[in-house]
Order: structure tokens, then sequence, then C-alpha cells
């Protein structure tokens, strides 16, 4: 068998090609592994590369110098090796080269390293940052990178910056909307912050949606609220023009009943008489429209009926319009109605504070104070919907008294 001295320069020229590409390969292996840090397969690259580049090194040797004195004794030695030798050797490296790759490769796929998690988090359709508190970024996902230079129009090289920049927290990019959450951590000890950013282009359309539909609906209820205000309002009117009709039957009786009476029968005259008075009160507290005094005297009139001392610390004021001095009438009347049947109250205060931006009515009884919290039902939500018509509200303050308050 022939020496590896005798082969053809071309035939030694692939063993040092091979060579070559052994060393590439064993260098490409420690790399691999010292980046996923396993120390034990970087020493076996290494150890694989020493013999590699050894055998490199005799053949470019033998190649420069031949067989003259310049050449390393031990160059001479190993040339004089049958090649069959050599070409176990090379395929020994090769074999166990690739081997070492192949686990290399091996272990990214069966264990979680920090190229897979690189990896992982690219492919999140989130944004994801990490960086330390001087602003250097540790970490960056790929959307979180695109997302930074469609909003700042650079990369993303500081992380506090960028965090300035998106301080109202929901950003609107590319047609898209975002939403960043930052918060603080600690890793080893360090502080860090982290960013995460959502794509919340679904859930933002229907939060818009739902918003809409929520003020559809506050404008149904407030017109339903509106139409039965009226219908009380069209009911109260009706009994009004029923009773006007009534007192206009009543009167035609009375006029024929004056006509047919006996006019020297004293007795009877003053019957007539009392009839004729009592349809003409009856016909002033039916009017549609009343005076102050007749409001006022039926408010009292309301109060010594149900048994309550109603004391009037100050006088209406006289810059209110008809339809506002109607409503404290009818606030007083439902806060007589409601003291005496929830509270039992004998004495009910009527006050008023008047400013530049508004009056204050407050009507304040003695009775009992309610355990439960009070809610407007019945007349006091009648009574606070008329109030939103004239741009008032009516309010209750519980204290030492319980007081009903209108403001307009």
């Amino acid at each position: 068998m022939i020496s590896f001295s005798l082969l053809s320069p071309l035939v030694r020229a692939l063993f040092a090609l091979w060579a070559l590409l052994l060393c590439l390969t064993d260098i490409g292996n420690a790399v691999l592994a010292a980046v996923k840090k396993r120390l034990k397969f970087t020493v076996y690259a290494l150890l694989l590369f020493a013999p590699a580049y050894f055998l490199w090194q005799i053949i470019f040797d033998f190649s420069l110098f031949g067989k003259t004195e310049k050449a390393f004794s031990l160059t001479h030695s190993l040339c004089a090796v049958a090649w069959a030798y050599w070409l176990i050797a090379f395929i020994v490296l090769s074999i166990a080269s690739a081997i070492l790759f192949m686990l290399n490769i091996r272990y990214d796929r069966n264990y979680i390293t920090s190229g897979t998690i690189k990896l992982f988090l690219d492919k999140m359709p989130c944004g994801i940052c990490c960086w330390r508190e001087n602003g250097r970024v540790l970490f960056s996902n790929i959307c979180m990178n695109e997302l930074c230079k469609a909003i700042t129009g650079n990369n993303l090289l500081n992380g506090n910056q960028f965090h300035e920049a998106v301080k109202e927290e929901i950003i609107t990019v590319s047609q898209n909307v975002w939403r960043f959450v930052c918060r603080d951590m600690e890793i080893n000890g360090e502080k860090t912050k982290e960013m995460i950013a959502y794509d919340i282009t679904a859930e933002y359309a229907k939060t818009q949606a739902l918003k809409e539909d929520k003020a559809e609906l506050s404008r149904l209820n407030r017109e339903l609220w509106e139409y039965y205000a009226s219908i009380d309002e069209s009911v109260q009117r009706q009994e009004i023009l029923q009773a006007k009709m009534n007192i206009h039957d009543e009167m035609n009786r009375l006029m024929l009943s004056t006509v047919a009476v006996d006019k020297n029968d004293p007795q009877a005259l003053d019957n007539i008489f009392s009839l004729w008075e009592q349809n003409a009160l009856l016909l002033c507290l039916e009017s549609e429209v009343n005076s102050t005094k007749q409001q006022l005297s039926t408010v009292d009139s309301l109060a010594k009926a149900l048994g309550i001392n109603l004391i009037w610390r100050e006088n209406l004021p006289n810059n209110l319009s008809d339809e506002q001095k109607e409503l404290v009438f009818r606030t007083a009347q439902e806060a007589i109605i409601n003291a005496v049947k929830h509270a039992g109250a004998k004495n009910m205060e009527v006050s008023f504070e008047q400013t530049e931006a508004f009056l204050l009515c407050r009507f304040s009884n003695d009775g009992a104070l309610p355990e439960n919290e009070v809610h407007f039902a019945g007349g006091l939500a009648n009574l606070a919907r008329l109030a939103r018509k004239q741009n008032a509200s009516l309010k209750i303050e519980v204290d030492e008294k319980f007081t009903v308050i209108l403001i307009i």
C-alpha cells in the first residue's frame, strides 16, 4: 500500500480541503454549543478541531516544502504512513463532528434554550419588550420592533424613550388598535421594566358598538320617561276637563233651579245661594291655572287636613316663573304626603336659599328617619321627571332630619 506522500497533488489537495471543512465544522459546533451554554459540547468540538487542524497543517507543510530539509521531521514521518490510515482518521473525525452537530440540533428541538424562546416570542402576535432602568433594551421581539418603528419612526434602541411615546396606553397603528401595558419586575436582583402590546382591534370595535348601543338605549329610555310624563299630564288634563264638564252641568242645574225657586221663600233662596257659593269655590279649585295665593292655600289646606304643622321660613322668591312656582308647590305637596305616610311627621319646615346660580328649596320634616337607602318611586319619581323637564333636580338629604331638596 502506497504512502500518503506518494499520492498525487490533486488527491492531497482534496484531503487538505476535507481537513479545512472539518475545522470549520468543529468551529461551528463550538460556537453553537457556547451560545446554548453547553460547556461540555464546546470542549468536545475543540478537541475535534485540534486533530483536524493538525492534519491540515501537515498536508500544507508537505505541499509547501515536500521532502526537503525545510519540512519538519514529523511531517516526513506522518506522510510516510499509508494513505489508508489517513482516510480512516478523516472518516472518524467526520463522523464525530457530524454526531456532535446532530446532538446540538437535537438539543434545540427537545430542550428549551434562549434561542428557542427568542424564536417562539418572535412568532407571537403581541409585542414584548424588556429593558433596564437606564433604557438599555435586553429583549424585544419582531412585533414590538415594528410597532416602535411605526409609532416613533426609529428602531427600538431605548426602552424609556419608547415608553414615553406610548403613554396613552391605547394607540391606533395601521388601522389596528394596540393596548400597551408596562410593569416593573426584577431579574437576578436587577430592576427591569417589561412592556407588552396587545392587539385589541376586535375588542375595541365591540366596545365602541356597546357604547353607541348604550347611548341609543339612554335616548330611548329618556323618551319613554318623557312619554310617561306626558301621559300623566294628559290624564290630569282629562280629569280637569271632566271636572269642568261636571261643573258646567251643575251650573245648568243651578240656573234652572234658581229660575224655578219660590222667591217668597227665604229658606229656599238661602239654599240656592249656598249651592252657588260651593260651585264657585269648586270652579276656582279646579282651574287649570291657579294664582300663587290659591296654590299656597291649597298646600296649607292639605297640611291641615293631614295634621302636620307647615312652617314657611321664607317667602317664595318672586323671580320664579309660573311653571317653577307650580313645581315648588307640587314638591311641597309630595313632601307633606310622604312625611305623614312614611315617617309619621308632625312638623315640616320650608326654607329657600338663593344664589346667583341656583335656588335651593328645602322641605324638612321631624319624622322617623329611613333605615335603608331612599330610592325615587311613585310620586317622587314623577316629580323628578317633571323637575328634569324644567332643568331642575330633586335629591334627598338624611341627617338629623329627612329633607327633600329641590334645586332650580
